[in-house]
């Protein structure tokens, strides 16, 4: 079995079983999902929106590095596709940097996909030698990116599009901060937490403009976890075709008093961070001092700030390491798990949360949050309730970087 489709959650077969007196399902994508996503992203390729053809973009020998989010639904197709795409070109070499969210094994299909002449690797946000000084952004702070994006003659951009992320203020290529130094990372979380309305100071596209790029991909996921739409086009065209129309609190379906989030999709899809944004999703749409259930197949222990997500919101915030405090060969190590604990307890003090997984519940008790072990458990839950709402794929329905206080 491919390790990439182990652990795939599709909550839709127990939906039916819930008991709540009123249960209804929230639109969270497109119903429909693409019939064949190699030909599809093939194809937006061809035909991009405010830019030509992507064989007109490649001049013979240029190196292409691909900027990807390991959260696109069915990856593995969707780089299948482009790198067709680029096969129809004169580029010399490929290369596929992943955001460092990347599970084992997405990293094992991309590879199985691309063969051995094109290299796939997570990006590293603390080690200089993976790291190339960018520029300094509006503050004069210094940006190092990652080197193979910056070495590279072309960056293709390939995300996953979230409803929210085109009315919000950061960078829709992704490039920025996912690919970033640790320092400028932790830099630019502590500015979006504490700045009014969530927004940085200094623009977070500035990285992508200074890297050259102005076409990207955009990947939309339909409601049961698949991929919807594949869109290529300039950063600006995608943002005007994707934004959303405003959901207002009257409208059906309303806000419930419990709200089920699965994480549908596979393996890549089981992680803290996918949990935090399909959370962050849920809270929109879950009543006052209401409670949200996560539906997830997540395996992997808790670590880090994620064992203190009941502890106030200042303690999880290190103390931003300022340039001159990293070493001539290493920046200091990335903490991943501090944005994801953020969010969940910013929830978890407005909402109570359980979450199913294939953890041992003392695991996820150690958390500070609850555990549900059973379907069972889910149908005696919903049977407390008046109203269950259902958001399926979550963790593509909000946003990719949470800015809570920009989001109404």
């Amino acid at each position: 079995m491919n390790p990439h489709r182990e652990n795939e959650i599709d909550f839709s077969a127990l939906l039916s079983q819930l008991e709540s007196g009123q249960v209804w399902e929230y639109e969270s994508g497109a119903r429909d999902h693409c019939r064949d996503v190699v030909e599809e992203t093939f194809r937006a390729l061809q035909r991009p929106t405010d830019f030509p053809p992507l064989e007109a973009a490649i001049v013979s020998g240029d190196r292409v590095a691909l900027a990807v989010d390991p959260n696109i639904p069915q990856i593995d197709d969707v780089i299948r596709g482009v790198v067709k795409s680029i096969g129809q070109t004169d580029a010399r070499e490929i290369d596929v940097v992943l955001w460092d969210e990347a599970s084992d094994a997405t990293v094992i299909a991309l590879r199985d996909v691309t063969g051995d002449a094109i290299r796939v690797a997570p990006h590293d946000s603390a080690h200089r030698e993976s790291l190339r000084y960018l520029g300094a952004d509006e503050s004069a702070d210094p940006i190092y990116l990652n080197r193979m994006l910056v070495d590279a003659d072309f960056v293709l951009p390939v995300v996953a599009t979230r409803p929210l992320d085109t009315v919000c203020d950061h960078d829709l290529t992704g490039v920025f901060p996912a690919f970033a130094d640790s320092i400028s990372r932790q830099r630019y979380r502590r500015k979006v937490n504490s700045s009014a309305g969530g927004r940085p100071e200094s623009n977070p596209s500035e990285p992508s403009w200074l890297l050259g790029v102005q076409l990207m991909l955009s990947v939309t996921a339909s409601g049961g976890g698949r991929v919807a739409q594949v869109i290529a086009g300039t950063p600006e065209s995608i943002r005007k075709e994707l934004k959303p129309s405003g959901r207002l609190p009257d409208d059906f379906p309303p806000s419930a008093e419990l709200v089920v989030a699965s994480l549908d999709g596979d393996n890549q899809q089981q992680s803290w961070s996918n949990a935090s944004r399909a959370l962050a999703a849920a809270s929109r749409f879950v009543r006052p001092g209401g409670t949200i259930v996560l539906w997830s197949g997540i395996d992997d222990p808790p670590t880090g700030q994620l064992l203190k997500v009941t502890e106030e919101l200042e303690s999880l915030e290190p103390d931003v390491i300022e340039q001159d405090d990293a070493s001539e060969t290493e920046f200091p190590p990335w903490d991943s798990t501090v944005g994801p604990a953020q969010t969940l307890a910013r929830i978890a003090a407005e909402h109570r949360l359980l979450i199913h997984s294939h953890l041992d519940d003392e695991i996820v008790e150690a958390t500070g949050l609850a555990p549900i072990g059973s379907l069972a458990e889910l149908v005696r839950l919903s049977r407390s309730f008046q109203s269950c709402g259902v958001l399926r794929a979550a963790q593509f329905a909000g946003t990719t970087i949470d800015i809570p206080h920009s989001i109404a």
